[in-house]
Order: structure tokens, then sequence, then C-alpha cells
């Protein structure tokens, strides 16, 4: 099984991430942009799980959230990877507190453990808008991507979820196995998000 763990998106923020497309998406050809609903905040991509490891994960990832309490997010800004003069991938950014790091820390340390491999890369909260091949127009549609301004209101994350990716050759479908809710004390420093 294909499996993840993600924090799913309100439907608000869905429609938020689908303006770039509507806006902007005529000045260049070879982007392939996300379709909002399948739009998540990935916090650690596990890959080909064999299914005697899903008790482990869950146990795992049950502890982890009973220790972290729920907190707010909001989107903010775009970006690209790895850079503008070579972009590959479009994304909005995630403004969070501490207790978004400390989460996916926790998870990174704990899929480590159960033998997963560990990212290199720092944790980059993003959500990842469009992926580009070699478009025509390359510079033209990623100067006005990083020009659009994409912002969301709060929300609050109350839950985590392991996620299995199904592909399919129209694109990815995803089916939330097991859903890992956080402690229910809500964070109210949210200010500066």
């Amino acid at each position: 099984m294909r499996l993840f763990i993600a924090i799913n998106l309100p439907d608000e923020w869905k429609e938020v991430l689908a303006q770039p497309k509507e806006s902007i998406a005529w000045l260049g050809k070879g982007v392939r942009w996300v379709e909002p609903d399948g739009m998540h905040l990935t916090l650690k991509f596990l890959g080909d799980v064999d299914r005697g490891l899903i008790d482990s994960i869950t146990t795992s990832l049950r502890t982890i959230t009973s220790s972290i309490n729920s907190f707010h997010i909001r989107i903010a800004g775009t970006g690209v990877f790895p850079s503008p003069r070579r972009p590959r991938v479009f994304w909005a950014g995630v403004s969070a507190p501490d207790e978004l790091t400390i989460l996916q820390q926790g998870i990174e340390n704990a899929m480590g453990a159960l033998g997963f491999q560990q990212d290199e890369q720092p944790f980059k909260p993003h959500l990842t808008v469009a992926r580009i091949k070699e478009p025509i127009g390359k510079k033209r549609i990623t100067d006005a991507f990083l020009r659009f301004r994409i912002r969301s209101d709060l929300f609050q994350v109350s839950r985590i979820s392991l996620v299995r990716s199904h592909l399919k050759s129209d694109g990815a479908r995803y089916e939330e196995l097991q859903a890992f809710p956080l402690t229910s004390i809500v964070n109210t420093d949210h200010q500066n998000l």
C-alpha cells in the first residue's frame, strides 16, 4: 500500500488554491495544475508499506498526537522549488505555529524508528499547486505565480490522517485509512500567522 501522513484541508482552502489556475494558467503551457480536491499538507510520505507495519504506524501516530495541542494554520504566500530560474513545483506557503514543526518532527522520528527513510531536507510546510515540465512561457507564468496573492482564513488543525494513495491513469485517488485527533486545547496565539 502506498501511504502518507497528512493534514486534510478544508473546502474553503481548496477554493483559494484553485485561484491561480483560474487566473494565470493561460500564461504558459506545460504546467500540470493539481486539482484542489487532491491537495493536502503532507507531513511524511511513507511510500509502499507492508500491511504488517500498519499497527506499528498507527500506534506511533496515536502516541504522537496525544501530546500535541490543536493549533491554527493559514495559507500565506507563494513560492517555487527549486528556484524561479528552474521551477519544477509551484507551491502555496503555510504559516503555522511551532506545534506544526514539533508534530512533523515527532512523526519523522517515529517513522525513522520503524525503518522508514528520514527526509534530509528540513520541513517546509507547503501545498503543491502545480508541477512544471518545460513549459512554454516559463518565465512569464512563474513571475505571475510568484506575484499571486494567496491567503486564507485560519484553519484549526484538530487531527492528522494516515492516507492511502491509489494511483490511476487519470491521477491519484486518496483514501483516509485512519484519523488521529490532537488534544483539544486550542492554541489562541495565532496573531502572527
